[in-house]
């Protein structure tokens, strides 16, 4: 079933478990993802990005990206569980705007790297057009930083910071930067368990961690007992993908057999599967009743 993002966040919070929140790029990614919550009676969370020529990421033909927006928009209402479709990371009003046309159920606004005043004011215009078309909408203050391992202090979102944003915007969920970072980790996370205490206590708000591959399980469970209700998960999950695909391609080599993409994509899309079910598990996400 297809849901916004209070459908699923807000019983997450109240109920002190996380839901997971896992990038789709491709119709495999989106059966991998779906077929795990469904496996595992879990709501879940599908994000995309803003595939267009003045989005901040890598482009698609528009023709493109509604084909796969209208087949994800269709396979998550043929779910069983709770589905939000979700725009991760967008910087810009505009791309909010045309995730919600294409059918997207929340959004993303990160405007954390504007000033903090800046960051108000988009938040609070992308917020007054997608309430208005019954769309979630999740902003991000401190800064949640890229691939080079990263987690000093001055990154961190603070108490303060967050009750001034949530009462100046009213946000229906906030990314926070307690010490993850995004992409592969080049040392271990520095991170801030009391800062996710302080974070809940200060606002009602989902709290959201970006940058959630590639902690241990023990790190999992604290953060989610702590406060955080929404974890993002893609890195790991796509080089999960990767391997299930090269570990078939050898097993295929040692036995003398041909490598076809028809057997081998297939492996990518249960590695996948497999791992998404796993931090499932991690997050505590409750079964739906």
């Amino acid at each position: 079933m297809l849901v916004n993002g209070n459908d699923i966040l807000l019983k997450a919070r109240e109920g002190h478990y996380a839901v997971g929140a896992f990038n789709v790029f491709d119709f495999g990614c989106v059966d991998a993802v779906l077929g795990a919550a469904e496996a595992t009676n879990t709501p879940v969370i599908a994000q995309i990005l803003d595939w267009h020529p003045s989005g901040n990421f890598g482009s698609r033909p528009q023709e493109e990206v509604k084909m796969f927006m209208d087949m994800l928009i269709y396979r998550a209402k043929l779910s069983p569980v709770p589905v939000c479709i979700h725009l991760d990371h967008c910087q810009t009003y505009e791309g909010c705007i045309r995730a919600i046309k294409y059918g997207a159920t929340s959004v993303m606004l990160d405007a954390s790297m504007k000033p903090f005043e800046e960051n108000i004011a988009l938040t609070k215009k992308v917020i007054e057009a997608a309430h208005a078309c019954g769309v979630t909408v999740e902003a991000e203050i401190g800064h949640v930083d890229g691939h080079d391992g990263d987690t000093t202090g001055k990154l961190y979102t603070t108490p303060e910071q967050a009750k001034e944003f949530y009462a100046a915007t009213g946000v229906d969920s906030l990314a926070v930067a307690v010490g993850t970072v995004h992409g592969v980790y080049a040392e271990e996370p520095k991170l801030q368990y009391d800062l996710i205490s302080e974070l809940r206590e200060a606002i009602p708000a989902p709290l959201v961690m970006h940058g959630g591959s590639g902690l241990s399980p023990e790190q999992y469970k604290e953060c989610v007992e702590r406060g955080i209700t929404k974890i993002n998960f893609a890195t790991y999950m796509l080089l999960a993908g990767g391997k299930g695909i090269s570990d078939k391609v050898a097993e295929n080599n040692a036995a003398g057999k041909g490598n076809n993409f028809i057997d081998l994509y297939p492996e990518g899309v249960k590695a996948m599967k497999e791992i998404v079910m796993e931090h499932i598990g991690y997050f505590q996400t409750k079964p739906i009743a």
